[in-house]
């Protein structure tokens, strides 16, 4: 990535973009993280992101400006590859289908060739930050596994789209209903092709084997909507029939494809959730658990890495709990 910005920087403007590195090595360092500006800057995005489709439809009409169009479109290649790199024969073998190796090594290669023509002339040296952001979006090369992890880093990624003034408050919409819906459509077809391993919890203990924002920001969507009441979800027939009306049925409804068996057994904590009385209180509790379920495990946010971008140094309107205590 350093030799991939070098040979890209030479209009930069003079801000220094870094090669991201790890900083959350141990349980104790999730305090550092939650005091951070980027802990700050992500959850400000998350509630930007979420009131700008509040009451939207998926499959609403919305103006998509050329150089957001070049955005959306960065991501056809991953697709592409996938029919390239077919899933090899795996036997009785579940999950992790090697193939997946192959279609990683590619999108390694290939990764600044993505980035760079959405990047103005002055800001082409971002790419060593966002690349890692990027190549870490859609699993693990190694484990052959996906989980939400991997999906906040996509959300790292659009962060530092918006510090480098690539994106602005008034793409909001198109950024959750166009490209972030894009970005789960390509992670369900390498889901679904390479057999990933679920990164952590299963949808048993966790919202959903994978990802968790589908949930969080189609929940924003829902609110106001009369037709559907919140545990209307839980019916087969009418999550399937309207995926295209929110990024939550959506997600619902590739549940009730690629999971047999009752829908309390498999996703009991969304079968738990379909009791709540409206979907105002469905999203604000979204965020209490994204936060105490991802941002907040250890597991989960290990192998997030920090530049000038996405930047770990505290803010000043930090806590000043710790959020983990030594003990005396």
């Amino acid at each position: 990535f350093a030799a991939m910005a070098e040979a890209s920087s030479s209009g930069d403007t003079g801000q220094c973009f870094v090669q991201p590195k790890r900083e959350i090595l141990q349980i104790f360092d999730l305090n550092k993280w939650v005091h951070s500006k980027a802990y700050g800057d992500y959850m400000k995005l998350l509630h930007d992101l979420n009131d700008s489709v509040k009451g939207m439809r998926t499959t609403d009409d919305i103006q998509i400006p050329g150089p957001m169009l070049d955005i959306i479109h960065m991501l056809e290649p991953l697709r592409k590859w996938i029919t390239e790199h077919p899933p090899e024969d795996m036997g009785s073998q579940r999950y992790g289908n090697k193939a997946f190796r192959r279609w990683h090594e590619q999108f390694q290669r290939s990764v600044g060739d993505l980035i760079l023509p959405i990047l103005p002339d002055d800001k082409k040296g971002s790419v060593v930050e966002l690349a890692p952001y990027l190549l870490d979006a859609f699993g693990n090369a190694t484990r052959i596994d996906y989980g939400s992890g991997h999906e906040a880093s996509f959300m790292i990624f659009i962060l530092c789209l918006y510090k480098i003034g690539v994106l602005n408050p008034e793409d909001h919409k198109l950024i959750v209903l166009r490209f972030f819906n894009m970005y789960l459509r390509i992670c369900r077809e390498l889901q679904t092709a390479y057999k990933l391993e679920p990164a952590g919890s299963r949808g048993v203990h966790a919202i959903d084997d994978y990802q968790f924002l589908p949930f969080l920001l189609g929940s924003s969507q829902m609110i106001g909507n009369r037709r559907f009441p919140v545990e209307s979800y839980t019916k087969k027939d009418t999550c399937e029939e309207n995926a295209h009306v929110s990024l939550f049925f959506d997600a619902v409804a590739f549940i009730y494809k690629t999971k047999t068996g009752p829908f309390y057994e498999h996703s009991n904590q969304l079968w738990n959730i379909s009791a709540v009385p409206n979907w105002e209180k469905v999203n604000g509790g979204m965020f209490k658990m994204y936060e105490a379920e991802v941002l907040r495990k250890f597991p989960v946010v290990q192998h997030l890495v920090f530049g000038s971008l996405f930047d770990i140094s505290k803010r000043e309107d930090a806590p000043s709990d710790p959020l983990v205590r030594t003990v005396d």
